[in-house]
C-alpha cells in the first residue's frame, strides 16, 4: 500500500484525454458525477481535469434549480491549443512575427538608401543641370564676345559646374566645422522620424495584461477570495464570451473552484489567494472595481506635423522624379538626349554616357521604376497601418467604455440609463459616445435579462437588472459567511534560520 500511487499524484494529460473522450460521446451537458461515472476516475482527478478541459475547449457553466453545476461546450470538443488547426495558427503567428521583424529591418535599410538617397540624387541632378545650363550660356557668350574657341562649350561648361560644386562643398565643410559643438540639435534624428512615420512608435500598452491581472487578483483578495463573471467583465471590459475564457484561465492558474450559492448564483472561489502574511493582508484593503489605470491609445507617430510634412514631400518628390524619368525613357528614348530634349533628361543622359553607362535603360529602371515602386510602397504602408491603428484604437475606446458601463451597472442595477454615462473628457471616448453607450447597454441588458423601463422621452429606455440585483445581494451574503480566520497563517512555529 505504501508504494501504491496516490490519488493526488496523477498524469494530468492522460486523465484529460479520458475525460475528453467521454465528453465527446455526450455532446451535451455533464455534471462532475456524470464524468466520474463515465470515466471511472477518482473525484479529485475529475475535478482538476475538468478545469483544464474547461479552459482548453472553451467550456461554459450552467446551474440547475437544485444548484448543481453543469459543464457544457457550445463550440464542441474542439481544442484551442492542440491539433492541426491550433498548430497551424501558432506557426502562422510565429512566422508572421519573424517575417515582420526581418521585413521591418530590411525596409528600414531600404528607406535610408531610397528616401534620402534618391531625393539628394535627384536634387543634385537638377542643380547640376541648371548650373550646366548657366555655364553653357556663359561660355557661349564668352565665345561670341572674345572670339576664342572653347571647343563647343562642353568641357568649359562641365569645368564650371565642377568648380561651383567644389565651392559649395567647401562652404558646407567650413560651416559644419565652425559650428558650436556644445549646441545640441533639437529633436530626434530624421531617420528615426522616418521609421516612426512608417512603422509607428511601438506599443504603449506593453505590460498591460500583467498589470490587469494584478488588479484582478488584488480585487479577488479584497473580496474574500470570491468573484463573479459579471465583476470580471467590469474589471476588464470584456464581453461575456471573452470574460468566460479569461475566467477559465484564471481558475486553472490560481487553483480556483466554481461554486453555486444556496440561491443559485455561480461564484468563483480562490481560497489559495487568501493565504497571505498579516502585513500583506492588512495592505490589501478594498480594491475598487474600476481600475484607476487604462489602456492608452496607440499614436500614429511621435513626430511633429511639420516633420511628417517634410517626409511626405521627400517621398512625393521621388515619385515625381521617378515618373519623369520613366515616362521620358519610354516615350522619347535616345532621341530625347539631343539638344531639343528635356534639359534634365538630356543632361542626366550625358553624364551617364560620359561614365560609360547606357543612359536610357539606366534612367528607365534605376531612376524611374525603382523609385516609383518605393514611393508607392512608402505611401501604402503607413496608410494601411493607419487603418489598422484606427480599428485598434476604436477597440481600446470601446473596451474602456464597457468597463465604465459594467461598473455603473454593478454599482446601481435598479436603474441604468445610457445618459448616466458621462464623457470621460479624454481621447478615450468613442467618436459617437451616445450611440456606442446605447449599443453596449442594450447588449448587456439582453445578456443579463434586464427589464426595460420606458421613460418620458419617446423611444428612450432605462433598464433594471432585476436578476443581477438578486445575484449581488446573494453574493454579499455569501461573502459575509466566509471565515477569513481559516486563512490566517498564525504564529511561526519553526524557523530554519534559527
Amino acid at each position: 500500500m505504501a508504494n501504491a500511487p496516490k490519488v493526488y499524484d496523477f498524469p494530468m494529460a492522460k486523465v484529460e484525454d479520458q475525460l475528453v473522450s467521454y465528453l465527446k460521446t455526450r455532446r451535451g451537458e455533464s455534471t462532475i458525477a456524470d464524468m466520474i461515472a463515465g470515466t471511472g476516475l477518482p473525484k479529485y482527478q475529475v475535478e482538476q481535469a475538468a478545469k483544464v478541459t474547461l479552459d482548453e475547449y472553451a467550456g461554459r457553466l450552467k446551474v440547475t434549480e437544485s444548484g448543481e453545476l453543469l459543464y457544457y461546450f457550445p463550440s464542441g470538443m474542439q481544442s484551442t491549443v492542440r491539433g492541426l488547426g491550433p498548430s497551424l495558427r501558432k506557426f502562422g503567428k510565429a512566422f508572421a512575427r519573424g517575417a515582420a521583424r526581418v521585413l521591418s529591418f530590411l525596409f528600414k535599410v531600404w528607406i535610408v538608401a531610397m528616401l534620402v538617397g534618391y531625393f539628394v540624387a535627384f536634387v543634385a541632378l537638377v542643380l547640376l543641370a541648371v548650373l550646366a545650363s548657366f555655364a553653357a550660356s556663359a561660355a557661349s557668350r564668352g565665345e561670341r564676345g572674345g572670339g576664342r574657341e572653347r571647343g563647343g562649350g562642353g568641357f568649359g561648361s562641365m569645368y564650371l559646374v565642377i568648380r561651383l560644386l567644389d565651392l559649395i562643398l567647401r562652404m558646407w565643410f567650413w560651416t559644419t566645422l565652425l559650428k558650436d559643438p556644445k549646441r545640441k540639435k533639437e529633436g530626434r534624428a530624421f531617420y528615426k522620424s522616418v521609421f516612426g512615420f512608417v512603422f509607428g512608435e511601438g506599443d504603449p500598452n506593453t505590460g498591460w495584461e500583467e498589470a490587469e491581472r494584478k488588479h484582478i487578483i488584488s480585487y479577488i483578495r479584497s473580496r474574500e477570495g470570491v468573484i463573479t463573471l459579471e465583476e470580471l467583465m467590469a474589471l476588464t471590459g470584456r464581453e461575456s464570451e471573452e470574460a468566460n475564457a479569461l475566467m477559465n484561465r484564471i481558475l486553472l492558474e490560481y487553483e480556483g473552484e466554481p461554486e453555486v450559492t444556496d440561491n443559485g448564483t455561480v461564484v468563483y472561489v480562490f481560497p489559495e489567494l487568501l493565504r497571505t502574511s498579516p502585513p500583506e493582508h492588512t495592505a490589501i484593503g478594498k480594491v475598487p472595481l474600476q481600475n484607476p489605470s487604462s489602456k492608452q491609445l496607440v499614436p500614429f507617430a511621435a513626430n511633429k506635423g511639420r516633420t511628417n510634412g517634410w517626409i511626405l514631400f521627400f517621398n512625393a518628390a521621388n515619385l515625381a522624379f521617378g515618373s519623369y524619368f520613366t515616362v521620358l525613357a519610354l516615350t522619347q528614348g535616345a532621341a530625347g538626349l539631343g539638344r531639343n530634349g528635356s534639359m534634365l533628361y538630356a543632361f542626366t543622359g550625358s553624364l551617364l554616357a560620359r561614365a560609360g553607362i547606357s543612359p536610357v535603360p539606366f534612367m528607365e529602371i534605376v531612376l524611374g521604376f525603382v523609385p516609383i515602386v518605393f514611393s508607392v510602397l512608402f505611401f501604402i504602408v503607413p496608410f494601411l497601418r493607419k487603418i489598422l491603428l484606427d480599428r485598434r484604437n476604436a477597440g481600446i475606446r470601446l473596451e474602456t467604455l464597457r468597463r465604465r458601463i459594467f461598473a455603473r451597472v454593478l454599482s446601481s442595477p435598479a436603474r441604468v440609463d445610457a445618459s448616466d454615462i458621462a464623457p470621460a473628457g479624454s481621447g478615450l471616448d468613442p467618436r459617437d459616445l451616445t450611440a456606442a453607450t446605447s449599443t453596449i447597454l442594450e447588449r448587456l441588458a439582453a445578456s443579463l435579462k434586464a427589464e426595460p423601463i420606458v421613460q418620458e422621452k419617446e423611444g428612450s429606455f432605462a433598464y433594471r437588472f432585476t436578476e443581477l440585483e438578486r445575484q449581488l445581494a446573494d453574493l454579499e451574503e455569501y461573502r459575509a459567511k466566509i471565515d477569513l480566520a481559516r486563512y490566517r497563517l498564525g504564529k511561526t512555529v519553526f524557523d530554519s534560520g534559527k
